[in-house]
């Protein structure tokens, strides 16, 4: 048993370059770094688990601070809103805040797009707020652009922003429906006035 156990360890799907997983969550093996139709590209394949990828990262959040990627949703781990605890499985891009907080962008089956809301999870009420920017099944399987503006945003779903972004997440979550699914992020980057920074492209 113990050889098997460790014979599966080593097979597993490694830490992105430049990646870690948070502590509290754990360590989960749905990310995945590889070359893909936009260079490179951040895979995930949610099933029956959570995990959140997280990247430093230092950049002012002004006025004019945007967030831009490009992103393919081939299947959505919940069939229904998100909003609620039993139904809280999704796939996001997040930004986290100085303060703590965390800003989470992600595409809903059934939530009207521009909906935002504090986590259901007890635990995380007060540390993240979901905002959908794309909505429904019918365009699952195509890759879309994505352009935000990062301090409007936060100032409509949490109050008056902090000054400074200091991580990217990627968000997995497939524990309360045990359903599946499986999306691909590209081109992410952060940009205001003054920097322009690569998160993950090339």
């Amino acid at each position: 048993m113990a050889v098997d156990e460790l014979e599966r360890l080593s097979d597993g799907v490694p830490v992105p370059d430049g990646w870690s997983y948070l502590w509290e969550i754990g360590k989960g093996e749905m990310f995945d770094q590889v070359p893909g139709e936009y260079g490179i590209t951040m895979c995930c394949h949610a099933l029956e688990d959570v995990g959140i990828l997280q990247k430093d990262v230092d950049c002012a959040l002004t006025p004019s601070t945007r967030l831009k990627w490009k992103w393919k949703i081939d299947a959505l781990p919940s069939p229904v809103a998100e909003d609620t605890i039993f139904t809280h499985d999704y796939l996001s891009i997040a930004l986290e805040f100085e303060n703590g907080r965390d800003l989470s962008y992600y595409w809903s089956s059934e939530l009207p797009v521009e909906t935002s809301y504090h986590c259901p999870l007890p635990n995380w009420t007060h540390r993240e707020t979901h905002l959908v920017v794309r909505s429904g099944l019918e365009n699952l399987g195509e890759w879309f652009s994505e352009d935000r503006n990062v301090y409007d945003d936060y100032l409509k779903a949490i109050g008056e922003p902090p000054s400074r972004i200091v991580r990217v997440w990627f968000i997995s979550v497939s524990i309360f429906q045990r359903k599946e699914g499986q999306c691909e992020y590209a081109d992410i980057v952060i940009e205001n006035a003054d920097q322009e920074m690569v998160v993950l492209g090339g």
